[in-house]
């Protein structure tokens, strides 16, 4: 799956209902690592899903971080394409 590209409401957990929207919020709210985000989530490590988590940080963090610390012009669809993430 190209996380960079999915729908906000595109299910990841589906035993939990847990979308993309709310792994990137766990992200905004200063989780930065798959177990921090999951712990917050209540997601467990068998819960189907759970291994799409670790992609998802990846692509989602530096953003996140980049966006938090000023970097980022606020959103890619806008930014004409000077950020690496």
């Amino acid at each position: 799956m190209d996380w960079a590209r999915a729908s906000a409401a595109t299910v990841v957990c589906e035993e939990k209902g847990t979308t993309l929207r709310d792994i990137v919020q766990g992200i905004m709210d200063g989780a930065e690592t798959p177990d921090t985000v999951m712990e917050l989530l209540g997601i467990q490590n068998e819960d189907k899903g759970a291994e799409s988590i670790p992609d998802i940080m990846e692509v989602f963090v530096p953003v996140v971080n980049a966006w938090k610390n000023g970097a980022c012009g606020g959103g890619c669809a806008g930014c004409g394409g000077s950020c690496s993430y």
